[in-house]
């Protein structure tokens, strides 16, 4: 459940957002073993997921083939070991052309890759933590959440940021707290995080707060809170 900051009374403006990352850059890859491990050099718009995804190989197994790696501040060129068999090796260079082909946002010197991955990597790890087993548009919503805080100079604008972010020592996201936001995220939540972060397609405009009502204390602040939607089992308020 999502704790709320009580913002100044005044009105706000604030701009569409942009993404600014390439997704253009040609991407190198080398076969180290044959039978065991390959390598492949990190390019604009990377991240571990969409490498797994593109090699058909697991999360987890990637992460583990590189425990020197941190997801949320991988930078370009950096180099990975991909846990591959020969079979799947042969299709390699197909699926390299692929990892940064599946959108291209306009390009923005102020949108840095580095911010770009600690985005998605914490966005994702949100989202599993507080909406894994609802439905994708419930999932891309509680997203569109911290994105809104992100966009909003009330907040602050990462989302690192706005989810470890404490009011009056009060975290703003109960996973924070006890230890959820630090598991493995689910597939969808990778997902989720992508939408909201390339296609910015806002679910919920203006919401700052969502909860599940059948959670929910029935004194609790929250259902004083101007109801802007409710998507599977979350309600989506100002």
């Amino acid at each position: 459940m999502l704790k709320k900051q009580f913002l100044k009374k005044r009105t706000l403006q604030i701009a569409a957002p942009v993404v600014a990352v390439s997704f253009f850059a040609a991407t190198h890859m080398t076969v180290a073993h044959a039978d065991t491990m390959s390598t492949y050099t990190v390019q604009a718009g990377d991240t571990l997921w969409k490498i797994s995804q593109a090699y058909h190989i697991s999360l987890a197994s990637l992460e583990a083939a590189n425990p020197q790696v941190t997801p949320r501040d991988m930078l370009i060129g950096t180099v990975l070991n991909l846990p591959v068999s020969s079979r799947t090796s042969s299709s390699i260079v197909a699926n390299t052309n692929q990892i940064n082909s599946s959108s291209s946002p306009t390009a923005n010197a102020d949108y840095s890759e580095a911010t770009y991955n600690s985005n998605l990597y914490w966005l994702a790890h949100l989202i599993s933590a507080e909406a894994q087993g609802t439905p994708l548009n419930a999932q891309i919503a509680v997203g569109d959440v911290v994105w809104n805080r992100m966009q909003n100079p009330d907040y602050p604008n990462t989302a690192y940021g706005v989810i470890f972010q404490k009011t009056n020592g009060y975290a703003q996201f109960t996973c924070t707290t006890n230890g959820f936001i630090y598991q493995t995220p689910v597939a969808s939540a990778w997902t989720a995080a992508e939408d909201v972060l390339d296609n910015h397609e806002n679910l919920v405009p203006n919401a700052y707060v969502f909860y599940n009502p059948s959670k929910t204390a029935s004194n609790s602040w929250v259902w004083d809170q101007p109801t802007i939607e409710q998507i599977g089992p979350f309600i989506f308020a100002q």
